[in-house]
């Protein structure tokens, strides 16, 4: 279980710390739910009831400072997460969200990233579906990354400018 104070990362919400612990009455039951506070956004607020397993599967602790520089040790030879169907790609990347695989959702970020770069060269946008999974994604990445190692999103930016281009994916 969970504490008052903790910070876990939530399904697309991204980080959120955890306000309280309160017994609210939804669908006509009673249940005690977590009260979750973006922090990135703290005007929304989400409440995950403890019995629902479903959502709390959603809830998934930050990694420590160490797991979190070996993970972006190893980005700098991470493979791209691509499917060329876009439903398909829209499917996987909620998948990918929901896991709460901080490798899988960072090489989505850096995938999409680099897409939307080339795009943007060629003066074309992200589809809808990717522009979503980008925008989630990034604001997980920057997020977790400057609450564990205290980076700026200045160096976050210079950290993502000197990893290699992902290979093998049309713009």
């Amino acid at each position: 279980m969970y504490q008052v104070g903790e910070a876990v990362l939530y399904g697309s919400n991204g980080i959120c710390r955890i306000r309280e612990i309160t017994r609210m009455e939804s669908c006509g039951m009673v249940d005690d739910f977590y009260v979750l506070k973006p922090v990135s956004s703290e005007a929304t607020t989400v409440f995950v009831p403890l019995g629902s397993e479903i959502l709390l599967s959603r809830m998934h602790p930050l990694l420590s400072p160490e797991a979190m520089r070996e993970l972006l040790d190893s980005l700098e030879d991470a493979a791209p997460i691509w499917v060329e169907n876009e439903n398909q790609r829209k499917t996987l990347y909620r998948e990918i969200m929901n896991s709460g695989d901080r490798s899988a959702i960072f090489r989505v970020y850096l995938t999409l990233r680099r897409l939307r770069s080339e795009r943007e060269k060629k003066g074309k946008h992200l589809r809808v579906s990717d522009e979503r999974s980008y925008r989630e994604t990034e604001r997980i990445f920057f997020d977790e990354v400057s609450l564990l190692l205290g980076w700026s999103r200045e160096e976050c930016e210079t950290f993502l400018d000197g990893l290699p281009a992902p290979v093998g994916i049309e713009a």
